[in-house]
C-alpha cells in the first residue's frame, strides 16, 4: 500500500472518478514544490552548521551567505550558499543551485572567496550534478548585498558559470567582470561580510 500523501490522493481519485483525478497532478506538484523548499532549508541549516563548526577552528576575515530565487525565462532558479575565508586565505563553503529551466541541480564545494566591498565572487569544484560530465568543473558566481530593509536596493546574483579546472578562480575576477551578469534576487537574502 502506498502511504505517501500523493499516493493516497491518487488512490482516492481513482476510486471517486475523474473529477478528483485531475487534481492529483496539482497535489503532486504542490508536494514536490514543498519538498524542494524543505530540502533547500535543510541544506541552508547544514551549511550554516558547517561554517559554524569550521569557524571555531580559525578567525574568518570574509564571509558570504544567502539563499533565495530568481526567475530565468519564466522558470524558477533556487540557490543556497555559504563561504568563509580565514586569515591565511583558506576558504571553505558549499553552494547548491536548482535551475528548472534546463533541469539542472548541482552542488559546489567552495574553495575561493573574493570580497570587494558589498560584492563577493565565489568559486569551487562541482561535486554533484544532474549531468555527470559537469562533475569536476570549476563553478564561479557573484553576489551583491543590497542592504537591509524595505528601502534597500535588491540583492543581486549571477548564474553559475562553468570552466575547465585551472582556467579561472574567483581571485582572477573582479566587480567589472561580474557586473553585466548580475540580476536581482526576487526572494531571499544575501549577506556579504
Amino acid at each position: 500500500m502506498n502511504t505517501s500523501r500523493a499516493g493516497w490522493w491518487n488512490q482516492r481519485a481513482s476510486r471517486q472518478g475523474s473529477n478528483i483525478a485531475g487534481k492529483s497532478g496539482m497535489i503532486d506538484k504542490f508536494l514536490r514544490r514543498h519538498l524542494r523548499q524543505m530540502v533547500a532549508s535543510a541544506l541552508a541549516f547544514s551549511l550554516a552548521g558547517l561554517c559554524s563548526t569550521v569557524h571555531a577552528a580559525g578567525n574568518f576575515v570574509a564571509m558570504v551567505s544567502g539563499s533565495g530565487h530568481t526567475t530565468v525565462e519564466g522558470e524558477l532558479r533556487t540557490f543556497s550558499f555559504v563561504a568563509q575565508q580565514d586569515e591565511s586565505g583558506n576558504t571553505v563553503g558549499m553552494a547548491q543551485v536548482n535551475n528548472r529551466l534546463v533541469g539542472e541541480m548541482f552542488y559546489l564545494d567552495v574553495d575561493c572567496l573574493n570580497v570587494v566591498g558589498d560584492l563577493a565572487i565565489v568559486s569551487g569544484v562541482i561535486t554533484r550534478h544532474t549531468d555527470e560530465h559537469a562533475i569536476g568543473l570549476t563553478g564561479i558566481f557573484a553576489v551583491v548585498e543590497g542592504g537591509e530593509g524595505a528601502a534597500a536596493p535588491p540583492d543581486l546574483i549571477t548564474q553559475v558559470f562553468f570552466f575547465q579546472p585551472g582556467v579561472l578562480t574567483c581571485s582572477d575576477l573582479g566587480p567589472d567582470d561580474a557586473a553585466p551578469f548580475l540580476v536581482p534576487v526576487e526572494a531571499g537574502n544575501v549577506q556579504v561580510h
